[in-house]
């Protein structure tokens, strides 16, 4: 089916940034790019007048967690949570409204609650000593459940990495323990979880997302990572997916077996599912001081954060994946763990050389001039989560100083260096809002707009969309079939209702997304 959108502003992203009056789709790509009236000497099955509207390419999210969005959203959300006793307040009404056999909450931050420290197993019992009760913080790297819940955490069989995670005084439970909150979570239907995709994708197309790079494998409580996948790619073969789904896979040993298999099965799929990366979780978060870092933070020198894994446990999981020719995406946040992600890819580079690998830091927040120079000359990509400043200008220099607070989150630097970045949310740590990223990066600005972190970082607009968009294909090496509007390549647009270089940065999140359209398929339309 020939459609033409005409009368509107579009902006390609290629590298000679051209604007066009019309675009016009063809069986998923574009095929015209022009004035209006050269748009009106062709032959179209549909035209759309869109009144001066923005169009631009698809907007992409390069890092989040789509299931654990969507688990945690059909339970209690505690983001803008101002207190202890407001969460407690919030966790209790699911109880008198529900009667449920247990309740979890997410998106506590204690830096933005009056008390200013974390929860606690004592601030639970206040909600229910009958029935487990979990609350997850914001980052997923910390939480706290109540007295029922470490009864049955006490009796289940734990590995020693869960184990080391769990104070019982406290039942505040770290890292790998976190995810002790499926235990009192009934397993998933096949058709409970394509439920949670279908809604989950709906949201995404609204806010103009047309892919998105996701880490799903170990969110789903009482599902194997090997299922998962094959609901993906059902749902693909069925035609039921309206987002472009890249999965940043965890998995291990047979796990792994099985990523590397469905790698194999969407290498060159014209579908809309694809495993993509080996995701791997260095350490854990700056809010939960637990990112690891070399001199500790100010408060606890000797403290250096929390590993996931062993240098050589790490050092084998990244051969693995090289040698199997998967790119790797590794979060590390601290510098410590940014460093010894940069030693393993040395060695594993040299033992192994692969010029064309994309591997790549998921956050790399905590940096030095050093450690960036090392990621320009190994090749490392970084996915970035510009929003990330608006809860961390308040506490990174209260973690590792000023003087080092001036050398991180340094996206302006990476990108003048050609070090390759791409945006992402991390929800749900933070929404999938990408207007609302674009802003952090251009403005540098928390949301309230009070106050401005490290502002010689800030973006162009320009650079602030590609983010999203072309330097987002890349990521996933699609650079030749999408990410800018171009002739031939997928049709994937986002449509606003304004101009984003014609109006002031700080008003983005007042821009409407008015259709998002994916391989010349309209799938939202305000």
């Amino acid at each position: 089916m020939r459609r033409l959108w005409y009368n509107a502003t579009v902006a390609s992203m290629d590298g000679s940034m051209n604007a066009y009056q019309a675009i016009g789709t063809d069986s998923g790509k574009i095929v015209f790019l022009g004035s209006n009236a050269d748009a009106e000497r062709q032959s179209w099955d549909e035209k759309r007048n869109m009144n001066g509207a923005m169009i631009l390419p698809g907007f992409n999210d390069t890092h989040m967690h789509m299931l654990y969005y969507a688990t945690f959203s059909r339970n209690v959300m505690l983001f803008g949570v101002d207190s202890i006793d407001g969460m407690v307040e919030r966790l209790r009404n699911r109880i008198a409204e529900e009667q449920p056999s247990y309740v979890i909450g997410m998106g506590w931050n204690q830096e933005y609650m009056k008390e200013g420290r974390l929860i606690t197993k004592a601030d639970l019992d206040r909600v229910s000593r009958d029935i487990p009760v979990f609350a997850v913080r914001a980052c997923i790297h910390v939480a706290a459940c109540n007295s029922a819940a470490l009864e049955l955490i006490s009796k289940a069989e734990l590995s020693d990495d869960i184990r080391v995670g769990i104070d019982y005084d406290t039942g505040i439970l770290r890292e790998s323990a976190v995810g002790l909150y499926r235990t009192v979570v009934p397993p998933l239907s096949d058709a409970e979880i394509e439920s949670l995709i279908l809604d989950t994708q709906k949201k995404l197309n609204a806010d103009g997302i047309t892919a998105i790079h996701t880490d799903d494998l170990t969110s789903v409580p009482g599902v194997e990572g090997e299922r998962l996948l094959s609901i993906f790619k059902r749902m693909d073969d069925e035609n039921k997916l309206t987002v472009r789904v890249i999965e940043q896979a965890q998995g291990y040993g047979d796990g792994f077996k099985n990523v590397l298999a469905m790698r194999d099965a969407t290498l060159n799929s014209a579908g809309l599912f694809r495993v993509y990366t080996r995701k791997l979780l260095l350490d854990g978060s700056l809010g939960a001081k637990s990112a690891e870092m070399i001199n500790g933070y100010i408060d606890v020198p000797s403290n250096h954060g929390i590993a996931n894994f062993s240098v050589d446990e790490l050092y084998h999981l990244i051969r693995e994946a090289n040698a199997n020719r998967m790119d790797v995406a590794a979060h590390a946040i601290g510098d410590l763990a940014l460093k010894q992600l940069c030693d393993i890819f040395e060695r594993v580079l040299n033992e192994d050389p692969w010029p064309q690998h994309r591997h790549g830091v998921v956050h790399a927040q905590i940096t030095t001039p050093e450690l960036l120079g090392r990621m320009k000359k190994l090749g490392l990509q970084a996915y970035i989560q510009p929003i990330f400043i608006d809860a961390d200008m308040n506490v990174v220099a209260e973690r590792i100083g000023e003087k080092r607070a001036a050398e991180c989150y340094q996206w302006k630097t990476m990108r003048d260096m050609g070090i390759h970045t791409s945006g992402g949310s991390d929800c749900p740590v933070e929404p999938f809002n990408i207007l609302d990223n674009m802003r952090s990066a251009i403005t540098r600005k928390n949301r309230a707009g009070t106050k401005t972190y490290l502002i010689d970082q800030a973006l162009s607009t320009a650079d602030a969309i590609r983010l999203f968009t072309s330097d987002a294909a890349w990521a996933a090496r699609d650079e030749n079939i999408r990410g800018t509007l171009e002739i031939g390549k997928l049709a994937d647009m986002t449509i606003l209702d304004k101009d984003l270089f014609a109006i002031n940065p700080d008003t983005f999140t007042s821009v409407n997304v008015l259709e998002t359209v994916v391989n010349g398929v309209t799938v939202f339309q305000a």
